[in-house]
Order: C-alpha cells, then structure tokens, then sequence
C-alpha cells in the first residue's frame, strides 16, 4: 500500500496534463476510449468473478478474479507499447489521447485491486 498512494498521485498530475481540450480531434477520442473500455470491462469482470466466489463463503481472492487483473495489466503494457511506437511516428494527438487513456486506466485496476482485496477478506 505504501508503493499505491504516490503511484495514484504521479498518475493523477500526469493525466491532469494530458487531459483532454474542449477541441478534441476524433482520433484522440477513440484512443481513450481504445484504452479505457477494455481496462475497465476486464476490471469489471474480475470483480463480478471475485463477488460470486466471496457469496460462495470462500476466503482469498479467487484464481480467475486473479487472472482478469494481470490481462488488465497486460492491456496496459500493450497500450505502453503502443504509445511508445506513436511517438516514434509523431502521431502527437493520438499518443496523448493513448497516454491520458493509460492514466486512467491504472487508476481504474487501482480501484478493482482494491475491491478485489476487500471482497477477498484480505
């Protein structure tokens, strides 16, 4: 937990400065939204997974719930790459849109971690 709090911080200053403009190009709009969507319906899953395995009466958190978040972590290391190799293009716009996208993806698996750890009993 003590790695958690300045993680959520830098996150948070890094996605206030790659937020979005009131004049967004469509191309930044749909490279948030490739990014945040499947982040956050994999993190969805995991905690559905989790729940039904808690109303179960088991303790811990259950090996499926565990497997959705390391496939979250690895949509993130996929969007990394991503925005690494649009930057080497000079796609500006769509690497900030992919960046503030990252952001807020790793608040959301920050949340379902946390869900998670509370539904397991942890």
């Amino acid at each position: 937990m003590i790695i958690i709090v300045p993680l959520v911080i830098i996150i948070a200053l890094i996605a206030l400065i790659l937020r979005p403009r009131k004049t967004m190009t469509k191309s930044r709009k749909l490279s948030i939204l490739a990014v945040i969507i499947p982040s956050f319906m994999v993190g969805i899953a995991a905690v559905v997974f989790q729940f039904i395995y808690s109303i179960g009466g088991d303790d811990g958190v259950a090996n499926i719930s565990n497997t959705l978040f390391i496939i979250g972590f690895g949509i993130i290391c996929a969007a990394i790459l991503t925005l690494i190799g649009l930057v080497v293009v000079r796609r500006w716009e769509i690497a900030k849109g992919i960046g503030f996208g990252i952001c807020i993806s790793v608040i959301i698996s920050v949340i379902v971690l946390a869900l998670l750890e509370w539904l397991g009993g942890v």
